[in-house]
């Protein structure tokens, strides 16, 4: 015995269906489609975030997108160069030098490094680390009466650096860190 014809029949179970997929949507629920597998060709879609704002109304959701942007200052800020306060300060800094540095010379096989090159180096490292410190030719002579000993042969000029503390200036000898007094400026 029925109580409702085949037609009605069908139409209460979609409503039914319907009212169902109303509710699990009010209460957030969503069902994936696997539970209607039986029923229906599964389609594969991308998903798309969305929320039910009421009923019988659904609102996408944009996923907010973050832009980076990289934008280039140059800010030149002025070195603030300064002279040794000391001796010792000059001594304790070329030591450091020394040890905690390496100066790599990029140049062609049969360009050798010289004199020049180490008082250079010198230079730029005394400026990296906020010194004043000169880059000075000086003759033969005058290497061997400041420092005593001898040029290598053949070597009639050579390239040392020179630093000013209080009211004095020493010669420094860039291969071996050497420093001698030069002369007083008053």
């Amino acid at each position: 015995m029925r109580w409702f014809s085949p037609k009605i029949h069908t139409t209460l179970a979609t409503l039914f269906a319907i009212a169902v997929l109303n509710l699990f949507f009010s209460m957030g629920i969503c069902i994936s489609p696997v539970a209607f597998e039986q029923q229906t060709t599964r389609v594969v879609e991308p998903t798309i975030k969305c929320r039910l704002v009421e009923r019988h109304t659904v609102q996408y959701v944009d996923t907010p997108v973050t832009v980076v942007e990289y934008i280039e200052r140059t800010q030149k800020i002025p070195a603030e160069l300064r002279d040794f306060n000391d001796l010792e300060e000059l001594e304790q800094w070329l030591v450091a030098v020394d040890t905690n540095t390496t100066t790599v010379y990029f140049q062609l096989l049969d360009a050798p490094v010289d004199y020049d090159d180490y008082a250079l180096a010198l230079q730029s490292k005394a400026l990296t680390n906020g010194y004043i410190v000169s880059f000075e030719i000086i003759s033969r002579s005058e290497y061997k009466a400041v420092f005593k000993s001898q040029l290598p042969s053949g070597q009639s000029l050579h390239a040392i650096n020179l630093a000013i503390i209080d009211n004095s200036a020493y010669y420094i000898e860039p291969q071996t860190g050497e420093v001698a007094f030069a002369v007083h400026l008053d």
